[in-house]
């Protein structure tokens, strides 16, 4: 308790306490529940038990019409819809699992989809956007309905039983808008000053807490800056605050906007500073009235930070997002004395993928006509290598909003033998899972060590998240009555004799490594790092996938001159949106350069020859080759290993030797398989 005695506090407001100082931010949209009902109240319910003071229910419109998107169609703040129990029912979940229940309300403004009921959004002024769409400025008569409509909306959420509303007033929503100088250019009463552009917004605030009264808890989120040119700033934000007094209880301060996700830190990536709006918060405190408290978001995944950052009055609470899918259990875990159990987001993007922002994104996009349902069909079958699909990284549990389908789990008949073939995430989450059903595990590794693949990150500087998941997962193997055999090859006669029950085979991938002339003289990528200055000033590295152009990244931070050779037309093609950009954006800072719609013919002690679309060639000098040209599965080796297993046993492939993918998808197939084993 004393190691966190500041996090663990409890504060009361407007007569409800708050048990501590962390808060689960609004994840998804609340008009899920229409459609995947069980697993939203299951994202809801997990946060509450796990200790979080404070819970809310994604965002929801304050209409169907100018205010929402073209999904929405919802029939709030009708209390005689359907959506109305459902409503009543996330309020009592979150509840009667000791937490505050709170309600995002918003309005998307003049970045709303256009669609059937809303074929011109509303803003702060009229123009025509880019898409074509029609924008209409807001009149006395539009503000007077958007006003009533979050008075509604506010009260509605009140009948429903829950204790307040968050009103989302930043990320380029209606609020941001009239607070921009950059979007709000106004003439009229309703513009210029900044007293002028935060007319709209404080008479929305002052007429909602008239309607609810003194009794309900109201938040409002902004971007404590735009982090755009000419848009809104810490100073503005601070200076608007002292308008807050008596109208909101708790102002969270994130960042950006919606649709410059990664650039402006809506959401930060690996390459970002975790607690990245923590100096915006800094600038907002200095003016912030004491009775409106302070509340920060982005990037914390610590409770270690979250204590400091309270301890230094900085800010009363601390805002958990993508943190919350990763571990809902943080809060109880960091009361428990088990800080050090915490699945720590990664910020690998994969829940949220965030907007298109880098050119050459934009052009391939533009180049293929590219739309967002066939970006979804593409992730589709990619995804369809599982039989399910892995929404966070380092929790296997969570069911991302109803995204990802899960089975039902058989209940345990007895306990079986089980064998696992391979130490990586996908041997680690099988062991530990089939442990916690009471099995009798045994866990083989032919090397010394366990991890797998992921050895690469005792070098790397910007994955120590990732690393220290790779460590979690290996201290809880560790932690367990799970017998584990290093330096250990399960040959075929090891597989017939050993007696499972069940045999999970997770041999994983080994490096590519075509018929090029001189490929014996590159390095694996997974090799190279840390191995800057024996390689040499010059590299070239081989294969411009996500692989590829990170080990770039981390050899150009080593020191080396990074050049990389890509056949296809453009880097990271795996990749899109946010995660797309923050890794081109590191090479565009690195200075790496790239050759795309280029082959490697040879590797020779002068360098790599390469030919060009254009049929041309030319060598790159080089002093050492890393070969990034992806991963072979192990899957004839694993199959020849199943084989032998006596009749009557069960085996199962597990990870790369399955499907070569990413991190988490391995994590999951252990999850799963572990968790089928009767």
């Amino acid at each position: 308790m004393s190691e966190y005695k500041h996090l663990l506090s409890p504060i009361e407001i407007r007569g409800k306490v708050y048990k501590n100082r962390a808060i689960a931010a609004p994840t998804g949209f609340f008009s899920f529940v229409t459609s995947m009902d069980a697993p939203y109240y299951r994202m809801l319910e997990e946060r509450a038990k796990g200790g979080f003071a404070s819970v809310c229910s994604g965002e929801i419109t304050v209409n169907s019409t100018d205010a929402a998107r073209g999904f929405e169609n919802v029939d709030i703040p009708d209390r005689n819809g359907e959506f109305f129990p459902r409503a009543k029912k996330a309020a009592e979940i979150i509840k009667s699992n000791g937490a505050i229940s709170m309600m995002e309300l918003s309005h998307l403004g003049s970045i709303g989809d256009v669609h059937p009921k809303n074929k011109n959004p509303w803003g702060p002024v009229s123009f025509v956007r880019e898409d074509g769409a029609e924008v209409i400025g807001y009149t006395r008569e539009m503000m007077n309905k958007t006003i009533q409509d979050f008075c509604d909306c506010a009260l509605y959420a009140k009948d429903a039983g829950f204790d307040g509303v968050t009103i989302h007033g930043g990320h380029g929503w209606l609020f941001g808008q009239f607070l921009s100088p950059l979007e709000n250019t106004r003439t009229d009463e309703y513009g210029g000053s900044l007293e002028n552009r935060m007319r709209f917004p404080l008479e929305v605030l002052r007429a909602v807490r008239k309607a609810v009264g003194e009794s309900f808890i109201i938040e409002l989120r902004v971007s404590g800056s735009d982090r755009w040119p000419g848009g809104t700033d810490a100073n503005d934000i601070a200076e608007f605050s002292t308008h807050l007094s008596g109208l909101v209880d708790i102002l969270h301060i994130s960042s950006g906007h919606y649709y410059r996700s990664y650039r402006t830190l809506e959401f930060s990536s690996l390459y970002t500073k975790h607690n990245c709006n923590l100096e915006l918060a800094e600038v907002i405190r200095k003016k912030c009235p004491k009775d409106v408290k302070l509340g920060v978001i982005g990037g914390i995944n610590s409770p270690e930070d979250a204590e400091k950052m309270i301890s230094d009055d900085v800010v009363d609470f601390v805002i958990f997002g993508r943190q919350a899918f990763a571990d809902p259990e943080f809060m109880n875990k960091t009361a428990n004395g088990r800080a050090d159990d915490i699945n720590r987001c990664v910020r690998c993007m994969r829940c949220y993928s965030g907007s298109h922002e880098h050119k050459k994104e934009l052009e391939y996009i533009e180049k293929y006509h590219i739309t967002k349902e066939m970006e979804l069909e593409k992730e589709a079958k990619k995804a369809s290598v599982h039989k399910y699909h892995a929404f966070c990284t380092v929790n296997p549990v969570t069911w991302g909003m109803g995204f990802c389908e899960r089975p039902d789990f058989p209940k345990v008949q007895g306990s079986r033998k089980v064998l696992i073939v391979g130490g990586g995430i996908a041997g680690l989450s099988a062991a530990r899972y089939a442990c916690d059903r009471g099995h009798d595990v045994t866990l083989v590794e032919k090397s010394d060590r366990l991890g797998g693949i992921l050895y690469f990150l005792d070098n790397d500087k910007e994955k120590y998240d990732l690393r220290n998941f790779r460590d979690l997962m290996i201290r809880r193997v560790e932690e367990r009555n799970i017998k584990v055999l290093l330096n250990t090859t399960a040959y075929e006669e090891f597989i017939r004799n050993f007696g499972a029950d069940v045999v999970f085979l997770a041999i994983g991938s080994k490096p590519k490594m075509p018929p090029i002339p001189g490929i014996e003289k590159t390095v694996p990528a997974q090799d190279a790092y840390g191995k800057g200055k024996e390689l040499g000033k010059k590299v070239v590295v081989l294969g411009g996938g996500l692989v590829g152009a990170e080990t770039a990244i981390e050899l150009a931070e080593e020191g080396c001159d990074v050049t990389i050779v890509e056949m296809a037309e453009r880097l990271i093609l795996e990749a899109r949106n946010m995660a797309f950009t923050c890794v081109m954006d590191k090479i565009d800072e690195l200075g790496i350069k790239s050759y795309v719609n280029t082959k490697c013919t040879a590797i020779t002690d002068a360098g790599v020859e390469i030919e060009k679309e254009d049929g041309t060639v030319a060598t790159l000098p080089a002093d050492g080759v890393v070969c990034a040209l992806g991963l072979e599965s192990l899957k004839n080796e694993a199959e020849k290993l199943e084989a032998a297993a006596p009749e009557g046993t069960k085996v199962v492939l597990l990870g790369d030797c399955h499907a070569i993918d990413r991190v988490g998808d391995a994590n999951l197939d252990g999850y799963i398989e572990a968790n089928m084993i009767v």
